[in-house]
Parts: structure tokens; C-alpha cells; sequence
């Protein structure tokens, strides 16, 4: 079972898809899950108030979103 610690996180000032440059102030955060690939785009200045475990947690979110059974 992966958890989000096994999220690796990488920090682009471009679109990981299109390449295109972020919004003045702004940076994507790109988190990869075995393969599965996830990203959101967030104020560079929010993003220096997070610790790592913080962005992983994030991105797990977005990449092992949890079934309600």
C-alpha cells in the first residue's frame, strides 16, 4: 500500500504538460506515484510556509484519491 511519504516531489516554474511558464510568483508542484503523474500550481510565497510532508500529502491526495465505500 503506498502511502505519501512514496510521493516524490519536484518543484518547476513551467507546465510539466505544455512547458509553458508559470504565473509571475507562482511555481507548480509536480509529485510522481509510482507511474502515476499528478501536479497543482500554487503562490511561491505559500509554498516556502510548507514542509516536504506537506507537499506529499498534497499530491497523494491528488494522486491516490480515497474511495468512500
Amino acid at each position: 500500500m503506498s502511502k505519501s511519504k512514496d510521493v516524490v516531489v519536484a518543484l518547476s516554474k513551467k507546465h510539466p504538460e505544455t512547458g509553458e511558464p508559470a504565473q509571475a510568483g507562482h511555481t507548480f508542484v509536480i509529485g510522481t506515484l509510482g507511474n502515476k503523474k499528478g501536479f497543482y500550481e500554487i503562490e511561491t510565497e505559500k509554498l516556502n510556509k510548507f514542509k516536504d510532508a506537506d507537499l506529499q500529502q498534497e499530491l497523494y491526495k491528488l494522486l491516490h484519491p480515497q474511495t468512500h465505500h
